[in-house]
């Protein structure tokens, strides 16, 4: 099997908010949607998607998303793309 290079494209975790200021501490959660997957020599290009990840076509997909507790100020999340025997597998979780 030939191995092709994996480019993962997050287009959907670019989000700017606007909140009011009172609202600052409150606890958010935001909901990562879809991975968008390119394989092969011109990744770069993004003209062809390999495959598109959600949760309708990958089990724990809504594992996928950031928590940020109240009064915290900043939440992270690891997405990890790993090479399989069969192929490739997502993984999210939080740090």
């Amino acid at each position: 099997m030939k191995k092709a290079l994996l480019f993962l494209a997050l287009g959907s975790i670019s989000v700017f908010a606007h909140a009011k200021a009172t609202q600052n501490s409150d606890q958010m959660l935001a909901q990562i949607d879809n991975v968008i997957v390119y394989a092969g020599e011109n990744v770069d290009s993004s003209e062809e998607v390999y495959e598109t990840i959600n949760s309708a076509n990958s089990a724990g997909f809504e594992n996928c998303a950031v928590y940020l507790p109240e009064g915290e100020l900043e939440a992270s999340t690891t997405i990890t793309l790993r090479r399989t025997e069969g192929g490739f597998m997502l993984e999210c979780g939080s740090n």
